[in-house]
């Protein structure tokens, strides 16, 4: 009898672990979809970045060619005030500081356009509604990622993101799956929406989180030096009114900052540099888009900012306003 109950509990044990096995299998990716992931994370172009190197390796012979050769697109549409362009994901990097014209310091803070690119189309047709998906930040660990997103990059042919963000847009500024962004999408002088979230403080009492008086410190107060006091609930009405200012968790929450202006762009490391503050500690993802309140007075790279090889690249550009650090601050005039 012990020989027949140990045969079958071998039996059962064998069996479990066949089952789990299959299991795994199943869940997991298939050798041919981590082969093309994998060939697409270590250098697989998209279509419109071997575009660019086709143009760049073509020879030109004479100044009319030159001027024949545009940065964009012949078929890109003309941007008008009713156009409404994508926007990007930024890291924030910390802050700084930069000077004007008559010497006022002016504060800004840093964000860093990393590894941005189309990953999705959503068509008004099919979906309801015009919008990108933006993907930023390569991802070091495919196998993190769970299969329905994995499965996603592999259909859109881009390598695998970290953050991906929705922006909506009108029909003229939709742009091809595959297309990378720039910190050139912007241009100095402009006005940007960030929306990021703040630094979490955890639980904190009224006097941190909504910046109350507290009781006093003498005069028979005996250990409520910060309490909030009375809440206002009495017989009537019996209850705390919804909205009461109370303890709580303070901080982590997603916030808009409304037009800040940026001063400067460094086009060879993705760095903006816009005025003020922006909430979140380093690292922290950040949505820009255009200002909504504060539009655009002349035309800005539309539907976006396009590589041009024939052009001599400009590493940085600043508004009209800031000093720049090569320029001399005195000027000596002989009379």
């Amino acid at each position: 009898n012990c020989c027949i109950f140990l045969c079958y509990v071998v039996h059962v044990l064998v069996g479990v672990m066949a089952g789990l096995q299959r299991l795994i299998s199943s869940l997991m990716p298939s050798k041919t979809v981590y082969k093309d992931i994998l060939k697409n994370y270590f250098g697989l172009r998209t279509s419109l970045r071997l575009q660019y190197e086709q143009l760049s390796s073509t020879a030109i012979e004479t100044e009319d060619d030159i001027d024949d050769i545009s940065s964009t697109p012949q078929s890109c549409p003309e941007w008008s005030s009713q156009s409404r362009r994508t926007g990007v994901i930024a890291l924030k990097l910390g802050m700084s500081q930069l000077w004007d014209k008559n010497g006022q310091r002016i504060p800004v803070t840093l964000l860093q356009i990393v590894d941005n690119q189309v990953v999705m189309v959503r068509r008004k047709e099919k979906e309801g509604y015009n919008a990108l998906q933006i993907g930023a930040v390569n991802h070091s660990k495919i196998k993190r990622i769970i299969k329905p997103i994995l499965g996603q990059f592999y259909k859109s042919d881009v390598t695998p993101k970290r953050f991906l963000q929705e922006f909506r847009v009108t029909e003229d500024a939709i742009l091809p799956v595959g297309t990378h962004l720039y910190a050139s999408h912007f241009v100095p002088g402009q006005y940007v929406d960030v929306t990021s979230k703040t630094i979490g403080k955890g639980f904190q009492g009224v006097m941190k989180r909504h910046g109350m008086k507290g009781q006093p410190a003498s005069h028979g107060v005996t250990k409520t030096h910060r309490k909030m006091g009375a809440t206002g609930g009495g017989q009537d009405p019996g209850r705390i009114w919804p909205g009461k200012r109370m303890p709580g968790r303070m901080g982590g929450k997603t916030t808009n900052t409304l037009n800040l202006k940026i001063y400067r762009i460094n086009h060879q490391f993705n760095v903006i540099y816009v005025n003020g503050c922006v909430p979140g500690h380093k690292n922290t993802p950040v949505r820009i888009t255009d200002a909504r309140r504060r539009p655009h007075k002349t035309a800005p790279p539309f539907p976006t900012y396009f590589p041009d090889y024939i052009i001599p690249f400009v590493e940085e550009t600043y508004a009209e306003e800031i000093h720049k650090p090569n320029d001399m601050t005195i000027q000596f005039s002989v009379q």
